[in-house]
């Protein structure tokens, strides 16, 4: 997040607070071997009642179970448990679902849109919690099709 608050994008340049340092984006790829092409993420921090319709809207989830689990987790969070049984059950509704395509469909988008919040919280992400990830990270699952796209 320090390189993304101090990206200067009309110069590609990130000024840093301690002395006189300017870190380019060249450094950050040949130092950290990180790509520098795509969209850069930025985030703020949801409220409970973003991060539940987040859920309901983006996962499909129950509004009840969605608002029991931000309240287990004191914020803007979803238990790796949930996200788990939630994936089981999407990939049990698309099989059920098989002769309608446009279901199946939706609810093979629900499970992977799980799948890869769990393992954004869960391998790239981690945070001290280890038992939950933000729901914010949805915000770039909306449309899968573009995950390639992202910095």
């Amino acid at each position: 997040m320090a390189f993304a608050e101090r990206r200067h994008p009309e110069t590609s340049t990130f000024h840093l607070p301690h002395g006189e340092i300017t870190i380019t984006f060249d450094d950050v790829a040949c130092l950290l071997h990180l790509p520098i092409r795509g969209i850069l993420l930025g985030h703020g921090r949801l409220r409970k009642e973003e991060a539940m319709e987040m859920l309901i809207v983006e996962l499909g989830d129950d509004p009840d179970d969605t608002l029991e689990e931000v309240e287990r987790t004191r914020g803007a969070h979803a238990r790796f448990g949930f996200l788990r049984k939630r994936y089981d059950v999407e990939l049990l509704t698309a099989q059920e679902t098989v002769g309608d395509e446009v279901e199946t469909d939706i609810h093979k988008e629900r499970a992977l849109r799980h799948y890869f919040l769990y393992l954004i919280g869960t391998q790239l992400f981690v945070d001290t919690s280890s038992s939950y990830t933000d729901v914010v990270y949805l915000t770039y699952l909306s449309d899968t099709t573009c995950i390639h796209e992202y910095n």
